[in-house]
Order: structure tokens, then sequence, then C-alpha cells
């Protein structure tokens, strides 16, 4: 196995399990809390979990690994993280008042943390 494809079977894992952590994190936030805010950010965890898993089976499985593509993919997924960051940030400003939106500016927040730091952490060990 040559080191791009341990790399990316790394990011891959990694995702893998923070998917997983967060469909299961959050539906037991969504489902069993009766606090909206909790609520909010169980959604967001159910649905960000969702998404990695997709981008998981479709963009990391692939076959061969091209260093400067996977470069290429980790810096635009940076700059689309601070994006949600950034919409996280919104709700939480504009509609934070609700807790249920509260939740859901937090729970985007935490899922772009995460994922700006796990790409971060893999564009420079590149």
């Amino acid at each position: 196995m040559t080191s791009i494809e341990s790399l990316t079977k790394r990011i891959g894992n990694t995702l893998l399990v923070w998917s997983i952590a967060s469909i299961i994190v959050g539906f037991a936030l969504y489902f069993f809390s009766f606090d909206p805010l909790f609520q909010g950010m169980g959604f967001q965890a159910m649905l960000w979990g969702g998404i990695d898993l997709v981008v998981f089976f479709t963009v990391l499985k692939r076959r061969q690994h091209d260093l400067e593509k996977i470069k290429q993919e980790l810096t635009i997924s940076i700059r689309l993280e601070v994006i949600y960051l950034i919409i996280g940030l919104l709700i939480l400003l504009f509609m934070g008042q609700d807790p249920y939106f509260a939740g859901h500016g937090y729970g985007i927040i935490i899922q772009g943390l995460f994922l700006i730091f796990l790409d971060l952490y893999y564009y420079r060990s590149l």
C-alpha cells in the first residue's frame, strides 16, 4: 500500500467513525431529549453524519489516489467548512433566540469545526 493510499484510508476511517458517532449521538439527542436546543443539535448531527457517510462511500473509496487531487479536494473542503462555520454563526446571531434554531447553529459549528481540523491536519500531513 502506498503512502497516499494509506493517507486516504486514514482520512476515510476517521470520517467513517465520526459519521457513525454523529448519527448515533444525533439520534439520541433528537429523539430522546425534550430540550429543543439538543434536538436541533441532534438533527444536525444526524444530517452531517449522513453526509459524511456519502462522502466516505463516494469520494474516499475510489481505487486510484492522486496526491494533487487529494490536496485540491482538501482545499475545497476547508473553504466550504469556513462557510459552514459562518452559516452556523449567522443562525445563532439571527435566530438564536429560538432554542431549536440555536441548536442547529451549534450543531453546524460543531460539525464544521471537526471537519476543518480533520482536513487541515491531513492537508498539512501532505
